[in-house]
């Protein structure tokens, strides 16, 4: 029986000191972003608030993680605007000079930048491309890429299903935060405050409390606040189960976290994967406790042992809480302290850190570091598990005086230690002890009279070779042996390598001078870091001629007109009769939209059908489905799909494929789209800037929608309304009741579910372009797209009559934008589109 191959632990580092950690730890590879400045002014990474690394520094930082047997990788894990892409080059050139073992990208366009100008730097699909199939796997691998980060979203049997149908390398997420959308499809932060979290600048609204609204009232959900913000992962039992299924890589999250959380999870999984292979005890109790104390929101399997609406998202959990420790029974004073009396369910100990959990969005929330504890009346350093503690905050925390009057019990509340400074000091302890060695096995082989060749192989396979400066003599007496030579060689306490393996190759009794011995080690040692370090070869090619190359098809663009996606049959009739030139179809039932595309395709309308954003190994089937009913054209959604073989129906590309330059219009439109739909991530004036060239007439541009927010697995309808797991026992509320989540601010988000039972959060006002309007169709664009979601008959009639006028001009921009406005509950806002006045 074939030995399960062992899986790379994948660390994260936002500075040096994480990756430090990591390499301590026991990570196989660690992966980092730019700082930018230099070569590459822009990051262009997801995690622009880390620390990160100098782009001038990045050799030498190549060269510690080589010199230890650790692989790096640069994350470029953004989408990149056209004026950028000098810096993108830039950046990746930096990146196969210092030898990267591989970047991980994002962009459609980026990974045919990179592939053309450094061939032999490895590309990883990031899990921002949103690869959730097996043909988004082989699209990837289609444009380059070599390993592919799978969406957080799948489970085991989801990968199963993939892993059967693709030999690409496939990487998983296994510990660390979860995004509750899916990673590439949320545009929250860019919709609401102008940071995009596809530009590595995300404002975390997920962690932000809601207020959930029922059929339009507000449903009261006890002290459950945080209805998008999910518990953290953490699939240390699930290790056996990647194994079987051939992960090349498991990943940790966290570059934004420090090096005590990076150590202690590195050390986690790789003992964990010791163990699944035979080769250890594996992580006990306290292994995974230190890592969850670092930090956690709460931990769990997430999507990995399938979808369950009850458990991610517990509601009352924002941000790091690390151990449950206990209940709250009260109040007090003792010795004219005030003190939270605790029922430990762990031993608690003076300097720790405790939070005793507060009411709606953490209110009354109680927390500080431990001053002084009492037990049975006496004062201890350590409080044993069992029993009540009594607990002093210290001189500068008053308890609220309702507390100490009784009149707001905490009896019952969750008590988390925090934070636990021996526990930190012990994994950073244990870290120092533990010097990562690659181990050499070194050979000396010669003829007498000869200089003899000293050799050394790594443990990673690299391999070198010097020459000793001085001939082997005969040996009359003590000729060297392996044991002698051991003790000569294994002088390397200051260098990254231990010695293994000795071997010796004389054809006689031979003695080799100490000190020339000596020489040949440390010319050995250098030698071999060298050849642990290699840099990849760059092609004289700019992105300048790559942008030039990137034309639209010689093709005839699509017909133009005014589009309109609906959710219902009343949307669309009322669409067509004021005058769209065609409708697109997204509804929540397939059976409701079959018969709606019959009866309008019967009565001589174009209509095109949309599937959903997501999708999953077997729901291919929804394509074919949707095809069968003969629509004028499909929405591309997915990168899965884009890779599908043409049916003969034009295909148009959706904002979720993330088009945000000329590289990756052309790339998808050369995959046989008719049209593309820019992405969101583009303000006003890159918009105009990629339309401003051949590839206008080949662009459909939505010019009015509420922008979809959070579009995620999680279906908040049913976590709230029901008390199933999944869509087999949720009962589907969905189809009796409207939801909306109503943020800080007091506006009312809808909330709907699509066919895969996926919820999308979309913004409470809708964003107009119609400013922009003129400027496009001047400039070429022809197709131009409205979105509604929840607008009755003749609200979606007044928002078509209304571009429908724009469009033939009949009004000008602002007296179309003061009527929308006027009919809105919270107005039209630009949103992303931001930059042009009208």
């Amino acid at each position: 029986m074939l030995r399960p191959a062992r899986p790379e632990v994948l660390a994260p580092a936002g500075d040096r000191a994480a990756l430090e950690a990591a390499v301590r730890g026991g990570a196989d590879a660690v992966y980092f972003g730019l700082r930018g400045g230099g070569p590459a002014p822009s990051p262009f990474n997801a995690r622009a608030r880390a620390a990160n690394f100098d782009a001038a520094e990045l050799a030498e930082t190549m060269r510690f993680l080589h010199a230890h047997g650790v692989k790096g990788y640069v994350t470029l894990n953004t989408l990149v605007f056209d004026d950028e892409l000098p810096s993108v080059r830039a950046a990746v050139e930096a990146c196969a000079a210092a030898g990267a073992d591989a970047i991980i990208v994002q962009d459609l366009g980026v990974m045919r930048l990179a592939r053309a100008i450094a061939p032999g730097l490895p590309i990883h699909a990031s899990t921002q491309m949103t690869c959730t199939d097996a043909a988004s796997v082989e699209l990837a691998r289609s444009l380059g890429a070599a390993r592919v980060i799978l969406a957080r979203e799948l489970s085991l049997d989801d990968i199963a299903a993939i892993r059967r149908a693709t030999d690409v390398e496939l990487e998983v997420f296994v510990h660390g935060a979860l995004c509750i959308a899916y990673s590439g499809q949320c545009l929250t932060s860019e919709a609401i405050g102008g940071r995009s979290a596809n530009r590595g600048a995300c404002a975390q609204a997920c962690r932000l409390p809601y207020r959930l609204v029922v059929d339009g009232a507000l449903r009261d959900l006890g002290d459950a606040a945080y209805l998008l913000s999910p518990e953290d992962l953490d699939a240390t039992d699930v290790i056996p189960d990647l194994i079987a299924l051939g992960v090349a890589s498991v990943k940790i999250e966290g570059r934004l976290k420090g090096p005590e959380y990076v150590g202690a999870t590195a050390r986690l999984y790789r003992a964990a994967i010791d163990a699944a292979l035979g080769e250890g005890a594996g992580p006990g109790p306290a292994d995974r406790e230190a890592a969850l104390q670092a930090f956690s929101r709460g931990s769990g399997p997430g999507f990995l042992r399938g979808v369950d609406h009850q458990r991610l998202v517990d509601g009352r959990t924002c941000d790091h809480r690390g151990l449950e420790v206990g209940e709250a029974r009260g109040a007090g004073r003792r010795r004219g302290h005030e003190v939270v009396v605790v029922r430990a369910a762990r031993p608690l100990a003076r300097g720790e850190g405790i939070l005793v959990e507060g009411g709606f969005a953490g209110e009354g929330e109680i927390g500080g570091r431990i001053w002084g504890l009492w037990v049975d009346g006496r004062e201890v350093e350590r409080a044993p598990a069992g029993g009540d503690v009594e607990v002093w905050l210290g001189p500068d925390r008053r308890l609220p005086d309702d507390v100490l009057r009784g009149a707001r019990s905490l009896r019952g509340r969750r008590v988390f230690r925090t934070s636990d400074p021996a526990a930190a000091r012990e994994v950073r302890d244990a870290l120092e002890r533990a010097p990562r060695r690659v181990a050499i096995d070194v050979r000396l082989e010669g003829r007498l009279g000869e200089r003899p060749r000293l050799s050394a192989v790594a443990e990673g396979g690299a391999a070198a070779a010097v020459e000793v400066d001085a001939p082997l003599g005969r040996a009359d007496r003590s000729p060297l042996d392996e044991a002698t030579l051991r003790r000569q060689l294994d002088r390397l306490g200051d260098t990254p390598f231990a010695l293994r393996g000795v071997a010796l190759s004389l054809d006689g009794p031979a003695v080799v001078p100490p000190s020339a011995l000596n020489r040949a080690r440390r010319a050995l040692v250098a030698a071999l870091l060298e050849a642990s370090h290699g840099a990849h070869a760059c092609a004289p090619v700019s992105a300048e001629d790559l942008v030039a190359a990137a034309v639209a098809p010689a093709l005839e663009p699509p017909p133009p007109g005014l589009f309109v996606l609906c959710r219902n049959v009343a949307q669309a009739r009322a669409a067509l009769d004021a005058g769209a030139s065609g409708v697109y179809l997204d509804f929540l039932e397939m059976v409701g939209l079959g018969a709606a595309a019959r009866e309008l395709i019967a009565a001589g309308a174009w209509v095109a059908v949309a599937p959903p954003r997501i999708r999953k190994p077997g729901e291919e089937k929804i394509d074919r489905y949707l095809l069968s009913l003969e629509p004028a054209a499909i929405l591309v959604r997915s990168l899965g799909a884009l890779l599908d073989a043409s049916s003969g129906v034009p295909r148009i590309g959706d904002f979720s494929l993330n088009v945000t330059n000329k590289l990756s219009a052309r790339e998808v439109l050369s995959r046989g789209l008719a049209a593309f739909t820019p992405s969101f991530d583009l303000d006003a004036a890159q918009l105009v800037s990629l339309l401003d060239s051949p590839f206008a007439p080949f662009a459909e541009v939505v010019v009015h929608n509420p922008m979809p927010l959070f579009h995620m697995e999680h279906c908040v309808i049913a976590a709230t309304l029901s008390e199933g797991k999944d869509h087999r026992t949720c009962g589907r509320p969905c189809e009796e009741h409207a939801l909306s989540l109503r943020d800080r601010a007091g506006m009312d988000h809808p909330l709907e579910a699509d066919v895969g039972c996926r919820n999308t959060v979309f913004h409470a006002a809708p964003q107009s372009a119609a400013h922009l309007v003129p400027r496009l169709a001047k400039g070429g664009v022809r197709r131009f797209r409205i979105e509604l979601v929840r607008e009755d008959a003749e609200g979606a009639r007044r928002v078509v009559e209304a571009y429908r006028r724009l469009l033939a001009g009949e009004v000008p921009p602002a007296e179309v934008a003061r009527g929308l406005r006027a009919e809105g509950s919270y107005g039209v806002v630009r949103g992303s589109l931001r930059v042009l006045q009208a």
